[in-house]
């Protein structure tokens, strides 16, 4: 069982580390070529729809990795859980805040705090691949 729970959630991690190496590199830097008067329309439009992807492969990653942490050796998970609470953190007070004052004059200190999530989700990616690696 603790097996198929961390391939779920490495599998996850991929998705989001993918996801988010994507917005970090295209979207985000992208923000700030935006017409002022299209801005916030689209701006809107896009955290609407991307809300639609990538909350579910969230939820997924957090609810694998706590019954990773409960179920599995502690020790062995409390890196990635760590590096997870740190994305949630992250999100939370820096990234969502930021993205409700977003303009295209103010974008590029949201490719800035970003990453904090993008190293995070690729060093989860990188020790959630080791171990499960070491337990196959």
């Amino acid at each position: 069982m603790l097996e198929k729970l961390l391939l779920i959630q490495l599998i996850a991690c991929a998705a989001m580390t993918g996801i988010i190496w994507m917005v970090q590199v295209s979207t985000y830097p992208l923000f700030s070529y935006l017409e002022e008067h299209s801005f916030h329309d689209y701006h809107h439009r896009y955290t609407q729809k991307v809300s639609y992807v990538i909350a579910p492969i969230m939820f997924l990653e957090a609810i694998t990795c706590a019954a990773c942490l409960l179920l599995g050796n502690w020790v062995a998970h409390l890196l990635p859980t760590l590096l997870l609470a740190l994305i949630w953190a992250s999100t939370a007070f820096i990234q969502v805040p930021q993205h409700r004052k977003l303009t295209p004059h103010n974008s590029p200190a949201l490719v800035r705090s970003n990453w904090i999530r993008t190293i995070a989700w690729t060093a989860r990616l990188s020790y959630l691949a080791l171990l499960f690696h070491t337990k196959n």
